[in-house]
């Protein structure tokens, strides 16, 4: 899966930085200029990251080279643009632009200006470049790249970010605008703008509005800070998916993360936004973490603009959408690199693979074959809907300690898993049998201790962990069929760790 590794690193980064004017000392990042900051960069060696407006004709220069131009746009310079003169020692060492709209990269070009019109050259000895489609699309590798460009981290943010800005913009637009951020950048307590889908909205009993927003992108993962001694207690903090919402909500894409957006009943100027199913653009939206989960206010300085379809930037969003909805390995969270750790061996195929939204969601029963479980000497009449294998990470276990784990009465196994993917947040239970193949019988507690430590990411201190990514099977069924959406519970079958 080495393909996909682009996508997946650019996307699970965390935060969104500005170009910046200085070049970083460190080899796996480069500070890129913008247009305009370039122009005050006569005779230094810069990078560029932009989009291309014009493609001129590969033509022999004056000396043995070749020598091609291009014009770049970004933004925050759309007109004129900026020239980039590139020289090659043979044709195919040129960019090969496929369309205006790709974007390029440019490593150590050096800034010139001739009779008041500025301009960059691309030395290939010195020089370096790579070239990406400007489609709004999930592949962040490049389609052509010099022999000596070196990837940066920060390359895929900037990339992103131009491919949700149009090169037709007017300057006046792009510099009186700020740029949207992905949710897959978020940062915590900065004012931020944002382009995303409303697909659900309800009121708290305090009387504030609280949205339910999609851009189709994954938020940055997070290292969790939670008490697994408090699970138990506090687990209304946790807010699962289940019984927060109402059966009209499950009309929630497969991919990509949904936040909770509040907004005070103090604020007047959203009245307009109480609807669902329609794209904003949100500006001065404040975030925080709260127990692992991304959450933004509105504030009084927020402002709101409603956004048609035909949009440029909703457009981005949806191609981001059907590009990740196509596949099943598109949908595994973003922030898997390069893939699941091996924890767990499950018994189910990857072809069964969903999203724990996708089976929020799922809208049909498979069979109506009451099941008899006996849990601890209660007897439950369960409604299987069906059975899947995901990839998660478990933020609580209850409880969590080797020595709790199986039930005085019984002596088998019973516990209740908070897992989670970038989608959706839920509770699994382990139990009996599902149990002793899951720790592979009843192990010795320090062997148990250590296979608990490694699911809940525990390395020093239980407070501080950051889970490793497993797969696992899971089937979902209710307890009272006159209330299956409220009566919905999943357990966790046919997986072993490793």
């Amino acid at each position: 899966m080495k393909w996909r590794e682009p996508l997946v690193r650019a996307l699970a980064e965390a935060g969104h930085e500005e170009q910046g004017a200085v070049m970083s000392t460190s080899e796996s990042e480069y500070f890129y200029l913008t247009l305009r900051d370039a122009k005050k960069s006569l005779n230094m060696r810069i990078n560029l990251m932009a989009k291309v407006s014009m493609i001129g004709t590969a033509l022999k220069s004056r000396g043995s080279d070749y020598v091609l131009v291009l014009r770049l746009v970004d933004r925050y310079e759309s007109h004129p643009g900026l020239s980039v003169n590139l020289f090659a020692d043979n044709l195919d060492k040129l960019p090969q632009v496929r369309s205006t709209g790709d974007i390029i990269s440019l490593h150590h070009v050096e800034m010139k200006v001739n009779n008041g019109e500025f301009f960059c050259t691309f030395n290939g000895k010195l020089s370096s470049f790579a070239l990406f489609n400007g489609e709004a699309v999930m592949d962040l590798s490049p389609y052509q790249r010099s022999i000596n460009y070196q990837a940066a981290d920060n390359d895929r943010k900037f990339l992103m970010q131009l491919r949700t800005t149009s090169e037709n913009l007017q300057p006046e637009q792009v510099l009186g605008e700020p740029i949207a951020t992905l949710f897959c950048n978020l940062k915590v307590e900065e004012n931020l703008t944002i382009v995303c889908k409303v697909l659900h909205a309800s009121e708290t009993s305090a009387g504030d509005l609280v949205l339910f927003v999609w851009d189709a992108t994954d938020s940055p993962l997070v290292t969790l800070q939670i008490d697994l001694d408090m699970e138990g207690q506090g687990q209304n903090l946790l807010h699962p998916e289940v019984p927060l919402l109402s059966r009209e909500a499950y009309a929630f894409p497969p991919v990509g993360t949904i936040i909770r957006l509040t907004v005070s009943k103090d604020i007047q100027n959203i009245s307009h936004i109480k609807g669902v199913g329609y794209w904003v653009k949100l500006g001065n939206v404040v975030f925080e973490l709260q127990s692992g989960l991304w959450k933004g206010a509105l504030t009084p300085d927020s402002y709101v603009q409603i956004l048609s379809d035909e949009d440029y930037e909703v457009q981005c969003h949806q191609r981001i959408f059907i590009y990740r909805n196509s596949s099943k390995v598109d949908r595994l969270p973003l922030s898997i690199f390069p893939w699941p750790s091996d924890v767990t061996e499950t018994d189910l195929s990857y072809s069964s693979y969903l999203t724990l939204m996708e089976s929020l969601t799922y809208p049909e029963v498979f069979t109506s074959a009451k099941l008899l479980f006996d849990l601890e000497f209660v007897h439950l009449n369960l409604l299987m809907i069906h059975k899947f294998r995901t990839v998660v990470r478990v933020v609580t276990s209850c409880p969590w300690q080797a020595k709790d784990l199986c039930t005085p009465s019984t002596g088998k196994y019973r516990i209740r898993l908070m897992i989670e993917d970038s989608t959706a947040r839920i509770h699994a239970y382990i139990f009996g049998e599902d149990g002793e193949k899951f720790f592979n019988g009843y192990p010795p507690i320090d062997v148990l201790t250590e296979k608990m430590y490694k699911l809940l990411g525990i390395s020093g201190s239980p407070v501080l962990r950051n889970p490793p990514w497993v797969w696992c099977c899971l089937k979902s069924y209710y307890l009272d069929e006159n209330d299956p959406w409220g009566s919905r519970r999943y357990r966790i079958f046919g997986t072993r760790l490793i």
